[in-house]
């Protein structure tokens, strides 16, 4: 219920700094995900843990197997003409066969999927699967190529950055990937260039459709652009800096993030955008930049995109059936969730929490979502008179394994209806989709059971691109209104120090095996495993044990009272709280109301409210602390 505040037309602000050492003051110091704080409950609906690393072997088990025959299968193929193997995007697809028609997004993301989910791609069965995915690299144009026969002229931005990025990562993850470490460089080198030519010496324009290699420049096919191409390569670039240490790769990608930070509303196109919020986080805190996680996190989610409108995360119910988390459209025909989108989604954001656990709360929250409501991306899950028809009803083996393509909030009188596009468009006899179950393992790698329902333990390095040594991390968010005690499993067999990037302590001393926890309602912990007795050491923001990064101090502002959506009338006090993991404290604060910025001084403010009409006002607090931080926060308060 909305609160009246009576009296003379003032404002006073009160900035108070508080120790993120409590469990009340925990909750300001977490910072929200909009379309994931307003899930109804902390806990999906109908909630079912399911183990989508199980559902990766499988899958892997099914689409590898070159001996099998049955109705739709074999899955796969051996492509003579390009030395390496084809997958089809479809179950019933008819490009079955078709050596170079076979795409990465689909063969390399299947590689990677089982690679995560523990299997070992580079020998399996006397066969080099890893080494085979070099068909996708052109040695004519210097990058990798979601067709071995294509190329990239009229090829849009994403079909060529995504498979590049599923290369990297696959290769990254062998220790001897042979010549793909070649190819791997060579393309980053071909990307570099290309940023060259859209950066313009700082007048940067990454909104077009395509890059074409040969011709050397960027063009738009007058019918719809890829922005978020720039955070697509800004990965290829850091990753790029990582590997070689090369400076003028680190500079591309912080000029890539600086397009996107700045870009009006949403640039997301596909799934490139998804790696903003992560990469952001890890150059504030290993690179000193300042980007917003709100603003990247927002262009994820909300549906705010530019350059196709509505996509983004899924909220709320569809008919019977809990969408939230879910991604992809939130307006086509009432909204289409996609199950590669979700898949990817979650591999690639979740990350990003290691770096800011500010977010770890609300991240928790949706990854919760997202694994329970992405079963019903699989046709043992959800009614056949809800489901895309089949002419010739494929194997038991192949439906528990490989997912439907999407669920379409309607169709054909049904609330929702789980198929996807291919038996629409004649493109394939069934919406089964394996480029989207090449995906799986990205999702299965990331969570892992708790013994309580219903809290996860999801797994911060299991996903990212990256060799730089870590101890292990994980992320664990408790929906429950009140405290919950799990049993905390340890990764390894040494006595180990367990450390919670959140309040930034130490929590458990010298565990081995397993030790109860307690989660805080509603809330969660970031652990990191450290070596028992090893120092924690400050350098600048983060911390370090042995030379290792754990964590970053961070701060956050925000508004105690009046809360959201509240009607003032008169005077009324504005109370802001900035909660720090470490000790920080208020440098300079403003308060801006639609264009009127007020200084604060001495932690207060005064306001002659007469300046301001009737009607709801988005009010915003923006501070930068004696540490060198910023932060921002919003509500909207009725002016009566």
């Amino acid at each position: 219920m909305r609160n009246l505040l009576t009296g003379l037309m003032v404002v006073i602000i009160l900035i108070m700094t508080t120790s993120c050492k409590n469990e009340k003051a925990v909750n300001n110091f977490y910072k929200e995900i909009q379309r994931v704080s307003s899930y109804n409950e902390g806990l999906p609906e109908n909630y079912e843990y399911i183990e989508y690393a199980s559902i990766a072997r499988a899958f892997d088990k099914v689409v590898f197997d070159f001996d099998i025959k049955d109705a739709y299968r074999p899955l796969i193929w051996e492509d003579h003409t390009f030395n390496s193997i084809g997958i089809p995007a479809y179950v019933g697809d008819g490009r079955m066969g078709k050596d170079g028609e076979q795409e990465a997004v689909t063969v390399i993301a299947a590689v990677l999927s089982a690679t995560l989910s523990g299997v070992d791609k580079s020998d399996q069965n006397g066969v080099d699967y890893v080494q085979a995915l070099n068909a996708f690299f052109s040695e004519k144009e210097g990058i990798i190529l979601n067709n071995p026969s294509g190329n990239s002229a009229g090829t849009s931005m994403w079909y060529l950055i995504y498979p590049a990025i599923l290369y990297t990562h696959t290769a990254m993850l062998y220790d001897n990937p042979g010549i793909m470490k070649h190819n791997m460089l060579k393309n980053i080198e071909s990307w570099y260039y290309a940023y060259e030519v859209m950066y313009r010496n700082g007048d940067a324009d990454f909104n077009y459709t395509g890059f074409n290699f040969v011709t050397r420049e960027p063009y738009r096919n007058g019918i719809w652009t890829e922005p978020d191409c720039a955070a697509g390569i800004a990965v290829l670039m850091y990753y790029g800096y990582e590997i070689t240490g090369e400076e003028k790769y680190l500079t591309a990608a912080t000029n890539l993030m600086d397009y996107i930070d700045s870009f009006f509303g949403s640039p997301l196109y596909e799934v490139l955008m998804y790696y903003a919020p992560v990469l952001m986080a890890r150059l504030n805190a290993l690179h000193g930049t300042s980007y917003s996680l709100d603003r990247a996190l927002s262009k994820v989610f909300d549906g705010n995109s530019i350059p196709r409108g509505g996509w983004g995360c899924i909220n709320g119910k569809w008919g019977d059936y809990e969408m939230n988390g879910l991604f992809g459209s939130t307006t086509d025909g009432g909204g289409y969730a996609f199950s590669m989108n979700t898949f990817a989604a979650g591999g690639a954001i979740a990350p990003m929490v290691r770096y800011d656990p500010r977010y770890a709360r609300d991240v928790g929250k949706w990854i919760l979502h997202l694994s329970s409501n992405a079963r019903y991306f699989f046709a043992n899950q959800t009614p056949a008179e809800h489901q895309a028809q089949i002419p010739e009803v494929p194997s038991k083996q192949i439906t528990d394994a490989v997912p439907f393509e999407g669920i379409r909030k309607q169709r054909d009188g049904k609330v929702p209806w789980f198929g996807g596009d291919p038996t629409v468009y004649g493109w394939a006899e069934t919406n089964l989709s394996l480029y989207s179950g090449a995906h799986i393992g990205v999702l299965g790698v990331l969570t892992e059971e708790t013994d309580v329902e219903g809290i996860l333990k999801i797994d911060l390095l299991s996903t990212e691109m990256t060799k730089i040594l870590a101890y292990p991390t994980f992320l664990i968010y408790n929906p429950y209104s009140t405290s919950q005690q799990i049993t905390y499993r340890v990764a390894g067999d040494k006595p180990v120090d367990l450390f919670d990037t959140v309040t930034n302590t130490i929590i458990k001393r010298g565990v081995t095996n397993e030790t109860p926890l307690d989660i805080p309602p509603d809330g969660a912990v970031v652990v990191v495993e450290i070596p028992q007795g090893m120092k924690v050491e400050g350098k600048g923001l983060n911390n370090y044990v042995n030379g290792v990064y754990i964590s970053s101090n961070r701060s956050t502002v925000s508004f105690v009272r009046p809360e959201n959506r509240d009607v003032v009338k008169g005077r009324t006090t504005v109370e802001i709280a900035l909660c720090a993991n470490f000790d920080d404290a208020v440098d300079n604060a403003v308060l801006i109301i639609e264009d009127q910025t007020i200084p604060i001084e001495n932690n207060k403010a005064v306001i002659n409210a007469k300046r301001f009409g009737k009607g709801s006002k988005k009010v915003t607090v923006k501070a930068s602390t004696k540490n060198g931080l910023y932060d921002e926060a919003s509500i909207r308060l009725t002016f009566d």
